[in-house]
């Protein structure tokens, strides 16, 4: 599923409120892509890309709640998920922790994405594992690293007028070198939010020339 906006959010967290007969609900939509590469013995083994949207939905009556999560957006698939909540709550026992949903506030802007790290490709990360690899090798070292980046974004909103958005963006890249006879090793981890801080080629140095 595609990446939801500010305003797709919105609406679909509004779709929700309105159809919760509850004293109180709150709903959460996250989403997530993440893509992956990672290497052995100068090589690499595994790449991939992985996404996923979820919404929850969470209702009180009372002290009594009720939470269902769903993977579908549609109207129909909406409401079962609303009623599924309603009903856990009807059934459950009183929660005597329970805490009332916050009231509407202003949440500040801060800055955790960057379009260039969402914008990271499998060319992207192909070259990243291609700099430990030729660089070991040059060095006559054994190479085994796993660079990960994601793009998030999360929503909340509930019934006493509460709506929030944020995105983020990171990547992790760990790499670690060994002498071919295993004695000497070498290792270096890198995480940022902003790719353009990132110099996958000097990250790499610094584990080869540990050995």
């Amino acid at each position: 599923m595609k990446f939801l906006s500010q305003e797709e959010t919105k609406r679909i967290s509004d779709k929700v409120l309105s159809l919760t007969k509850a004293d109180q609900c709150e709903v959460t939509i996250n989403g997530s892509r993440r893509g992956n590469i990672r290497y052995a013995r100068n090589a690499v083994s595994t790449a991939g890309l992985i996404e996923d949207t979820q919404l929850v939905v969470s209702v009180a009556f009372g002290k009594k709640q009720g939470t269902a999560s769903i993977n579908e957006f549609d109207d129909k698939s909406l409401e079962k998920a609303v009623r599924r909540a309603e009903d856990l709550a009807r059934l459950a026992p009183e929660n005597p922790e329970f805490m009332p949903t916050p009231t509407k506030q202003e949440y500040k802007a801060s800055q955790t994405f960057f379009q260039k790290t969402a914008d990271i490709d499998p060319e992207f990360r192909a070259q990243v594992a291609a700099y430990s690899i030729e660089n070991s090798r040059k060095n006559k070292l054994v190479a085994a690293g796993f660079f990960t980046d994601g793009t998030q974004f999360t929503s909340i909103a509930n019934s006493n007028g509460v709506f929030g958005y944020q995105q983020d963006t990171g990547l992790d890249f760990t790499l670690t070198v060994r002498t071919e006879d295993g004695r000497g090793s070498g290792w270096v981890k890198r995480s940022v939010g902003d790719v353009s801080k990132f110099d996958a080629r000097a990250a790499s140095d610094v584990a080869i020339e540990k050995p």
